[in-house]
């Protein structure tokens, strides 16, 4: 048994509409519509119209019958699974470079009172504390460098070079902390060496406003910001008939869905 081509007026209505309209008109109205129609073909919800359409006037399951598949197109110059893993990566960086940023109750870098060797009680830094937060933030500054090593996107690619200048820049004070930059820009912690430093050496390098964490902290929210904005994106062509990426038109139809 084939498929029934019943006619759905609602769904055959708007599917058609707008092409109908398309030959009607005259001048920027006609090409206007005409860009909605192409756009909506090119994002995918046209596609999605035609299979919905078909499917309501479908009366049999048996084999004669086909559907319309949404056609695979990107959203963007990186790929939407791309993407999300940058913004992940951002915001986990955003949130480990935070924690040693925080100033105040509730600070890595709030001294305590503990024992010296002598069993003396002295206040001083949690050592044990700021190495695990350490620790945490070299691994998600790692996992930034990663997910955005082959970004395409220019916005976010530029603020991954500006995160490995600023570590570069800071390369000196880091290593008299245990912690190594690797040719690759991506870092690493030795636990013994971090805990022997100077943690008023940590404390400047990753504490307030200004502070190397607080730069990359940053750098991570600008990638979060652009990883988010080239998802929203559609591919599509200009008035003037240049490839853009910046969306306009073309969800008139996924209202229905």
């Amino acid at each position: 048994m084939g498929i029934y081509y019943g006619i759905n007026s609602n769904y055959a209505s708007i599917l058609f509409s707008s092409l109908n309209t398309s030959n009607t008109s005259n001048g920027i109205g006609g090409m206007t519509s005409l860009l909605q129609d192409y756009a909506s073909i090119q994002n995918g919800s046209y596609g999605k119209l035609l299979e919905k359409y078909y499917a309501l006037n479908d009366d049999s399951s048996d084999e004669g019958t086909s559907s319309v598949t949404d056609p695979i197109l990107s959203t963007s110059k990186d790929s939407v699974k791309e993407l999300k893993a940058m913004e992940d990566g951002a915001e986990g960086l955003k949130e480990s470079a935070d924690a040693l940023i925080k100033s105040g109750t509730g600070s890595v870098f709030e001294k305590i009172s503990k024992e010296d060797e002598q069993g003396n009680v002295i206040r001083g830094y949690d050592t044990d504390k700021i190495y695990t937060a350490v620790k945490e933030f070299v691994s998600d500054y790692n996992e930034v460098l990663e997910a955005t090593e082959d970004a395409n996107t220019s916005s976010i690619r530029l603020n991954r070079k500006s995160m490995i200048t600023v570590t570069q820049a800071n390369e000196s004070v880091l290593a008299s902390l245990g912690i190594s930059v690797a040719t690759d820009g991506t870092l690493s912690v030795d636990e013994k060496k971090f805990k022997e430093a100077d943690m008023s050496i940590a404390k400047s390098l990753f504490h307030g406003t200004g502070s190397y964490a607080y730069q990359i902290s940053a750098k991570a929210s600008m990638i979060d910001y652009h990883a988010q904005t080239e998802q929203s994106k559609s591919n599509t062509y200009t008035r003037t008939g240049n490839y853009s990426y910046n969306y306009s038109q073309g969800s008139l139809y996924d209202k229905f869905f």
